[in-house]
Formats: structure tokens, sequence, C-alpha cells
């Protein structure tokens, strides 16, 4: 499997919940960060270093949030902490690929 090609589809089907969430409550900060989420899937799938760790911070941010909205009750928030997880797992271990071929250059 490519690197950082799950983390690709994850970050999509992200973007593409957060468009149905934007149309069906009529918010634009659903809007913005659906639109956010869809560029830097675009970017994590080019490998762009910075939009790599841009979106380990941002599925860590969604991880803890889900998680904090789980606690809460809100067990639609599932989702979205599986897709942060495997997301960060998927990143991180890009991250340790690229680490051990750098290093033994």
């Amino acid at each position: 499997m490519k690197p950082l090609q799950l983390s690709t589809y994850l970050l999509t089907l992200y973007g593409f919940l957060l468009l149905g969430q934007a149309y069906y409550s009529s918010s634009q900060v659903y809007l913005a960060f659906a639109i956010f989420t869809l560029i830097l899937a675009y970017f994590v799938g080019r490998e762009n270093r910075t939009a790599v760790k841009v979106a380990l911070i941002y599925a860590g941010i969604t991880l803890f949030v889900s998680i904090l909205s789980l606690m809460y009750g809100k067990l639609g928030m599932a989702v979205d902490a599986v897709i942060g997880f495997f997301i960060i797992h998927d990143i991180l271990s890009y991250i340790e690929m690229v680490y051990k071929e750098e290093k033994e250059d």
C-alpha cells in the first residue's frame, strides 16, 4: 500500500462528512472545515511535509474532541474518533518510515 494512502482517503471521507453536516445544519463553520479538510487531504496525498504535520495535529485535535464528546454521551462521535485514530496511526507509520530512510542515508 502506498504511504499515506489511507490518510488521504480518510481525510477525504471526513471532508465529505463535514460537507453533509454543513448542508444539513446550514452552517458556514462546517463548510469552512470541510473545505480545509479536503484541501489537506489533497496535499497529504502529494506527501507535502507541512501538510502531513498539519494533518497530524488536526487529527489529534479531532480525536481529542471526539473522545470528549463520547464521554459526554454523543455516540455519533465514535465515527470521528475512529477516523482520527486511523489517520494518526497512518501518519505516524509514514513518519517512522521516512525517519528510517533518512537515517540510512
